[in-house]
């Protein structure tokens, strides 16, 4: 558990040092990276699909599915980062438990039938926040603003409720209340 804490005192300590340096007027924030998880494939098959599995306690995210890829693809990355902010100026919800940017290296969008992610929320939070466990929804940011994805409650342990959503494309990611849930 203390590499845990160092490591996160170390991130913000840089994170104030170097937002810190001053000039640059007027640049957009940059959100900081908590945890990340990435991995590549070397050869994916025409008709095949492939996951992620990201099994880290800082990311909500668990897994990111891409399904029925169009083509041969080599080299193909997906890398899942937990982000300490928003990484843009407009709330995606109500209230976000968390951001997420996923992004991928040699596969498009068009390139796979669809993609699913996979994601986490603790049962605390939904508490804390008087939440119902279908209160959740993943946003995804493209074209200028948050979209909610249709999200459906996946199951239950004794910590999380686990969800998966539907996605168009990969960027970045909120996962947050639905749309007209107040808190």
């Amino acid at each position: 558990v203390g590499f845990k804490t160092d490591a996160a005192a170390a991130a913000a300590a840089a994170a104030a040092s170097s937002s810190s340096s001053g000039g640059g007027g007027g640049a957009a924030a940059v959100s900081a990276v908590a945890d990340s998880k990435a991995q590549v494939w070397s050869s994916v098959p025409a008709g095949s699909s492939f996951s992620l599995d990201v099994d880290k306690a800082g990311i909500a995210v668990t897994s990111v599915a891409v399904n029925d890829v169009k083509s041969e693809f080599s080299n193909v990355e997906l890398e899942v980062a937990a982000l300490t902010s928003n990484p843009v100026s407009e709330e995606a919800a109500s209230k976000v438990y968390q951001y997420l940017k996923i992004t991928k290296k040699n596969l498009k969008d068009t390139d796979a039938g669809s993609f699913k992610v996979a994601f986490r929320v603790t049962k605390a939070w939904l508490s804390e926040n008087s939440l119902a466990s279908g209160d959740v929804s993943l946003y995804r940011f493209a074209d200028s603003k948050w979209n909610e994805l249709t999200t459906k409650v996946a199951g239950t342990d004794s910590t999380y409720v686990n969800y998966e959503a539907d996605t168009p494309g990969f960027s970045s990611f909120a996962i947050g209340t639905k749309t007209g849930v107040t808190v």
